[in-house]
């Protein structure tokens, strides 16, 4: 039973990335397809997770074409970056799709490095506080 969902968990995944890859490459469902002579309706499922058929070598493909790395489609926090390439130095309501994605990751290091920061200055808020409260004791 976990295998099952460890699967659909890994096909969200890779479909999640692969939507967000083919959006950042102004590509239709339709085109792609066209290209890699599948059916768009094959590819929206790829894309929903919804395709158990998906073999190996048509992700290898879908890699290729799209000039992404195995590893990057398979990433869980790869759309995340992929959104974040897209974004960078954009005014608000401006979004065009011309940033690498090589830039969201950058901006994903920055972002973690941002929230580690934040939970240790937590931290040693919290220490402090309990070290009075043990001092005025």
């Amino acid at each position: 039973m976990e295998t099952k969902l460890e699967q659909t968990k890994i096909f969200a995944t890779i479909g999640a990335n692969l939507h967000t890859v083919r959006n950042a490459k102004k590509k239709t469902l339709e085109a792609v397809a066209s290209d890699l002579n599948i059916t768009h309706p094959v590819l929206s499922k790829i894309e929903n997770g919804r395709y158990p058929g998906l073999s190996l070598a048509l992700l290898f493909t879908l890699c290729e074409y799209y000039g992404v790395t195995f590893e990057q489609i398979l990433d869980i926090n790869g759309s995340k970056i992929f959104n974040y390439s897209q974004y960078i130095n954009q005014p608000t309501g401006n979004h065009t799709l011309n940033n690498q994605i090589g830039d969201g990751y950058e901006i994903a290091i920055k972002a973690y490095k941002e929230q580690i920061q934040q939970l240790q200055d937590q931290n040693q808020l919290l220490i402090t506080s309990l070290l009075d409260k043990q001092q005025k004791k």
